[in-house]
């Protein structure tokens, strides 16, 4: 599966807007919003299909031959806001987004989980959107990109995540990933310098270039062009000019549960819905000291998972690791005490609880800027406390010398299992927790009724004819597991459908 964007494309198929000026036009059958999971999988499915595709992607195209190391580096040229945006509300929640050719999927840890059958089943779309739709699309993915674990280079903090919770006879799981060739470098989170993570970037982009798509980079879709009810193109923003680009047949919006709401607003759309129903996935870290090296550096940056807590608490628990300017956030110190605490960094750890949040918010447009109003619920935050007082028992039975709860209100260090019930007492005021989240829902909401939905069941807005919405703002709820696979399974089949 493995396409270098290194590699050689077609004459014009990737134009760099940083280079462009003025007024620009094109044209192409179907303009694609975005490059992301969603929107790399349209634009490679329609142009197999025969069909002249063209992607707008705000970002950069950084190729893996540029990408470094450096976490301030990668995360101003990889990440949305440089990965300072947040939530507002009552808790301070970090929102990561790709904003980069590849989108989320060139920083996420290539996670490739399906959504529980419950879940797609439950939002009550019968045959155009189940299970049993998605399952041949899930099975191509799959195959496609050689889905399987990395077992092989999963380091000692995965291993040390397995040995605790088999230690408290829990289930624990290696975790399957678009990398089957992972290296173990641990540096997921700051993009695959090996190529080896099959991001969009380096798999479906280049695949549709050299099939005939043309890509246009660091170019902002301001709004749809319409006329007479109807997508015909995108108008957007160049860092010295603008791109009008006319749809022959329909433009494919797949911009984010973030951005593809304003974008509607933009264009026309006036669904009630649109920007109600934002739903995440919030996460939790939680480090700790052992007495051994641990060398997160060394590894796959996510390896094994564990559903222990998924249906009596909606939590996932999650091996990590973090580079060392993440896992500061991780720590209870600061100054002095927390670069004591840093020195001892081959002997630390970090691993997760991820929330199936029941809070949901919205997504405002703002002088052109996309703000979340988001706070967590009371039962969210009992979840998420039950998941942290889980995985400090599995820290401790799995070594662990100090378990450190960054919340407020709780010691700054554990040092036995005997303190594990020290979390009964921690408070549920949101405002205690640090969270981040990645899994974005539900903004653009897929539904039979335009009463209650943006897009009907082929995923076409109500109120505009030929725009669809691809991305994982369709979704009526959020899924519990990561979402890539999700996303992508559910772009190729409209794509298809489309196609057909």
């Amino acid at each position: 599966m493995t396409l270098r964007d290194d590699v050689t494309l077609p004459s014009g198929a990737h134009l760099d807007s940083e280079a462009l000026r003025g007024q620009l036009t094109d044209a192409a059958d179907f303009v694609v919003v975005g490059s992301g999971a969603a929107g790399a999988v349209a634009a490679s499915t329609l142009t197999q299909a025969g069909f002249r595709v063209i992607v707008l992607e705000e970002g950069p195209w950084v190729r893996t031959r540029d990408l470094s190391g450096d976490f301030a580096r990668s995360t101003s040229s990889l990440l949305r806001g440089a990965g300072a945006q947040f939530t507002f509300g009552r808790a301070g929640l970090t929102l990561v987004q790709g904003r980069n050719v590849g989108g989320t999927t060139t920083v996420n840890s290539a996670i490739a989980m399906r959504a529980p059958a419950e879940v797609l089943d439950g939002w009550g779309l019968g045959p155009s959107l189940d299970a049993r739709a998605l399952e041949p699309h899930y099975q191509a993915l799959e195959r496609a990109f050689e889905v399987r674990d990395s077992t092989e280079v999963a380091g000692e903090h995965n291993r040390l995540f397995e040995r605790g919770a088999r230690a408290l006879g829990w289930q624990a799981a290696p975790t399957r990933r678009f990398a089957s060739g992972c290296e173990g470098s641990g540096a997921c989170l700051t993009g695959c310098r090996g190529g080896k993570k099959l991001a969009m970037g380096v798999t479906l982009i280049p695949d549709a270039l050299r099939g005939g798509a043309r890509l246009y980079s660091s170019a902002r879709a301001l709004r749809l062009s319409t006329a007479g009810g109807r997508a015909t193109g995108v108008v957007a923003r160049l860092p010295h000019g603008t791109l009008t680009v006319h749809a022959r047949r329909g433009v494919l919006v797949c911009a984010s549960a973030v951005q593809t709401p304003n974008l509607l607003r933009r264009s026309g759309v006036r669904s009630r819905w649109l920007g109600r129903n934002f739903q995440c996935h919030p996460g939790f870290s939680l480090a700790a000291r052992f007495d051994h090296p641990v060398r997160m550096q060394h590894g796959v940056t996510q390896g094994f998972h564990s559903e222990h807590l998924s249906k009596s608490h909606q939590v996932k628990l999650e091996s990590l690791s973090l580079q060392p300017e993440l896992m500061a956030m991780s720590i209870p110190a600061a100054g002095r005490a927390l670069t004591a605490q840093l020195a001892a960094w081959d002997e630390l750890l970090v691993w997760a609880v991820v929330l199936k949040a029941r809070a949901t918010g919205r997504v405002v447009d703002l002088l052109g800027a996309d703000p979340v109003l988001f706070t967590p619920d009371r039962v969210d935050l009992l979840r998420a406390r039950e998941g942290l007082k889980a995985l400090t028992r599995m820290m401790f039975a799995a070594g662990a010398r100090e378990v450190w709860p960054n919340v407020h209100g709780l010691p700054a260090v554990l040092r036995s299992a005997d303190e594990v019930q020290r979390w009964d007492d921690a408070p549920l005021d949101p405002r205690a927790y640090p969270m981040v989240a990645t899994h974005l829902f539900g903004t653009a909401r897929i539904g039979r009724d335009a009463r209650d939905s943006v897009v009907g069941q082929g995923l076409e807005c109500h109120d505009l004819a030929r725009a669809w919405v691809l991305d994982s703002s369709a979704f009526p709820t959020n899924l519990g597991t990561n979402p890539q696979l999700t996303i992508m399974a559910v772009a190729r089949l409209a794509a298809e459908r489309l196609a057909s």
